[in-house]
């Protein structure tokens, strides 16, 4: 499993593509250079084999000539070889397809007479090959089916005739140990030189996704030194341009929204002060109403513009610890709180926004719910956080809105006074701020079910 895992991740890797490229194009052109080599040297071959037959004949009909006929025998088994097969005979050799220019060059050489004949059948590539003479049956060292490249026969005096086979040695269609050696070597040196040169370049793209996670994270990092090629210095650049402008909008718009909810007390408070002369009466009553609760909406927008959890450092925390301590805080004042019980599970994040965050989705189930349960699972791509109430539930349209800041489902959910709103956007946004997600479905046994979702 852990080969397949480890295969799966070099092939879905840059270096892994590249490299597999690169062997393949290696190979493929070894394969055909093998080819054209060995075209062009069997076609060399033949040639040399052609020559040399007709200069080996041309010399053994010579000695033929000069040699008395009890010695012809013997200067006949001397002269063969394993590419050069002959014989005597007083049979003419066969008719065929013969070659006037191989005829031509051994009578001129010769010097042969117009009196004897000269019969040579020359082939290209592999041809039909011949029965062997009837004298010796060839044997071939490399091959059962020789290739044969020239055949016929040469008259001598008094009837003999000279036959004749060549063969071209055989060769070998398979790799070679060296051929296998050579490409291995090739393969490794050429795969060790790409895997120094392909670490060198994704190194620094390694550590751009690395710090991209961090930033969805919310973590603050320091930036990525801009090394590598120009087009990798360029996306470091890039990226760090981002991330400061990305800190610098997130700074300013927090800033900009403590401020605002901050300035408008001082006309809040006068409205407050003047409404306090106004007569007794339903009037009063419902403005100073309407005033309370714009007072309420700015100081949760104060504390949330205050303490959205970006100040606070990152650290490795036990995530089950911390909701236990949560539900046994919850248990402590009362309420109903299931918690199963799971082993500890290591997070890196920000422990007072994390607690922040899964408080008020404790909260929410208890005010709605009465009692919930609570499920923490350690799964191989995240950790999941299942907080499931008994309440009435939420209508499937309205399962988004809810995350909206100040939006209130009194129909639904039967709030009580004095919600704000603000607590499902402040969940999101803290468990958004550490790369996570948060989800909200309705429970198929009743109640409602929040899902969160935090990487590993």
């Amino acid at each position: 499993m852990k080969i397949k895992q480890r295969l799966r991740f070099w092939l879905g890797s840059l270096t892994g593509q590249i490299i597999l490229v690169a062997l393949c194009a290696l190979a493929l052109v070894q394969l055909v250079s093998l080819q054209i080599y060995r075209l062009e040297r069997e076609e060399a071959l033949g040639l040399v084999n052609s020559r040399f037959t007709l200069q080996r004949l041309m010399a053994v009909t010579r000695l033929l000539h000069q040699s008395p006929p009890e010695l012809q025998r013997e200067v006949l088994r001397a002269s063969r070889s394993e590419t050069l097969l002959l014989s005597l005979s007083r049979q003419a050799p066969e008719d065929g397809e013969r070659n006037p220019v191989f005829e031509r060059i051994v009578r001129n050489r010769l010097g042969y007479p117009e009196t004897l004949a000269i019969h040579i059948n020359a082939e290209t590539g592999s041809g039909h090959a011949l029965p062997p003479p009837p004298e010796r049956r060839p044997r071939h060292p490399h091959h059962h089916g020789p290739d044969v490249r020239l055949h016929g026969g040469i008259e001598l005096d008094k009837g003999v005739w000279l036959h004749f086979t060549s063969l071209v040695d055989a060769e070998n269609t398979g790799w070679s140990l060296r051929a296998m050696f050579s490409l291995g070597l090739l393969a490794a040196l050429l795969t060790g030189l790409m895997i120094w040169l392909l670490q060198r370049i994704t190194q620094p793209l390694n550590q751009l996704a690395r710090r991209a996670e961090q930033l969805g994270r919310g973590d603050k990092a320091e930036p990525l030194p801009e090394t590598g090629p120009s087009e990798i210095r360029d996306t470091l650049s890039a990226f760090n341009r981002m991330q400061e402008r990305l800190d610098r909008f997130v700074t300013d718009r927090t800033r900009m929204l403590a401020a605002i909810s901050h300035d408008l007390r001082t006309p809040l408070t006068s409205l407050q002060l003047r409404c306090e002369f106004l007569p007794e009466g339903e009037d009063k009553h419902k403005l100073q109403q309407g005033l309370k609760r714009m007072e309420q909406m700015l100081n949760a927008t104060l504390r949330f513009a205050r303490d959205d959890g970006q100040d606070e450092p990152m650290r490795d925390l036990d995530l089950s610890s911390l909701v236990q301590s949560l539900c046994d805080d919850l248990q402590d004042a009362g309420h109903k709180v299931i918690l199963e019980e799971r082993e500890p599970i290591l997070f890196h994040g920000r422990s007072q926004a994390l607690r922040r965050a899964l408080q008020n989705l404790l909260e929410n189930g208890i005010k709605y719910g009465n009692r919930v349960e609570v499920r923490l699972l350690d799964e191989p791509d995240h950790i999941r956080i299942l907080i499931r109430d008994f309440g009435p539930g939420i209508a499937e349209e309205q399962l988004e809105e809810v995350f909206k800041p100040f939006t209130r489902l009194d129909s639904a959910r039967n709030l009580e006074d004095g919600s704000i709103g603000l607590g499902l956007a402040i969940a999101r946004t803290l468990i958004h701020q550490h790369g996570g997600e948060l989800h909200l479905s309705n429970h198929s046994r009743g109640g409602l079910l929040a899902t969160v979702l935090l990487p590993h």
